[in-house]
């Protein structure tokens, strides 16, 4: 359409796609000196902006990359089929990233925090409607004439007392409701969020799933069991995907050994561990189980020797009773020790009963 030059210095500005400013000062300058018409010359560079970010968007869009696992695809470094859900090539080792699908802790994070949200909100509202409804309350009671006031005597006092324990227990109601469908929405979140296929996201979401499994506190409660029951659905899908992927599946396993050693005895035995793994994995806990006997062994001597000798006391002080009054107050110090001492017995026994 115009000179070789001029059609030159066209293709090397379109070459990245865009056209700058300065480009088109020069493009402008050049058309100017040929005697071009620079709104012509205008149109016809901006239809071939136009043409080529088509062609760049096309190209793109048809025939897209794919990382999912589950596609039928072939190993970018030495063309091998692979099979679903391997996370390495068989042949040559390559090792498979989606960087865009890395995140899914972050987004099971952000679910949760959203979750928290709406329960704050829900929980401010309340607050606020509590205040306004006593308020209205008070104002209804203070109301009364004088009469009313005057004649009503303590009959009246307590009607209005009884009403406003009502409207409390009500409110408290509210808010226990309130705090039970947040956590069932967060058990919700946590059960249904989808387990992710790459190595990256899995060891990720493995991560963020065992730390919150158990606080050791000696209590499971209802969001941590949903959260061992997610830990071992991540599990599962690991065992999986490293059928080829042996370093990942004893990453894996290291972590699901760490929360089985802090978790009550009831729930060790959450997940299946690998056939090949699982005598190593018995091996490991018990000696965790053997350290923590020998922790039982060593709280009940602690314990049983304070209770024995505030027992001794108590029993020689009610002993001599008789004898010097003093005792009867060594003696009562006795018996409280003894019971404290027995309390924390038991307590350490059952937290130690429960460790093993």
């Amino acid at each position: 359409m115009y000179d070789e030059q001029i059609e030159a210095l066209i293709s090397a500005a379109l070459a990245d796609g865009k056209l700058t400013e300065k480009e088109k000062q020069i493009l402008f300058k050049r058309a100017q000196a040929q005697g071009i018409d620079l709104d012509e010359f205008e149109m016809v560079l901006d239809s071939r902006l136009a043409q080529l970010e088509k062609e760049q968007k096309t190209t793109n869009t048809a025939a897209p990359k794919s990382e999912k696992f589950g596609d039928v695809r072939k190993c970018p470094s030495c063309g091998a089929i692979l099979q679903s859900f391997q996370t390495t090539c068989p042949d040559c080792g390559f090792e498979f990233r989606n960087i865009e699908s890395v995140g899914s802790a972050q987004k099971l994070f952000d679910q949760l925090q959203a979750a928290e949200l709406r329960k704050s909100d829900r929980i401010t509202k309340h607050e606020k409607d509590k205040r306004q409804k006593l308020e209205d309350l008070s104002r209804r009671h203070n109301s009364d004439g004088t009469l009313v006031k005057l004649f009503g005597g303590e009959k009246r006092q307590a009607i209005q007392d009884e009403e406003r324990e009502d409207l409390i227990r009500e409110l408290d109601h509210h808010l226990e409701v309130i705090e039970k469908e947040a956590l069932n929405e967060k058990r919700n979140i946590i059960r249904n969020f989808p387990v992710p296929n790459t190595k990256e996201d899995l060891m990720e979401l493995l991560a963020m799933a065992t730390s919150n499994a158990y606080d050791n506190d000696g209590v499971i409660g209802p969001e941590e069991e949903v959260w061992i029951q997610k830990t071992d659905q991540i599990y599962q899908k690991i065992i999986v995907c490293s059928v080829n992927d042996k370093a990942l599946l004893t990453q894996a396993t290291n972590m699901i050994v760490s929360l089985m050693k802090r978790l009550p005895r009831a729930y060790k035995k959450f997940t299946q561990i690998p056939q090949e793994m699982r005598a190593k994995v018995q091996d490991e806990l018990q000696r965790e189980k053997e350290a923590k006997k020998q922790m039982m062994i060593g709280l009940i001597k602690k314990y049983g020797l304070v209770a024995g000798i505030a027992l001794v006391v108590a029993i020689v002080s009610f002993l001599l009773v008789d004898a010097v009054e003093f005792f009867v107050y060594v003696g009562l110090v006795g018996v409280l020790v003894v019971i404290v001492s027995v309390l924390l017995f038991m307590r350490a026994y059952r937290q130690a009963q429960d460790m093993l």
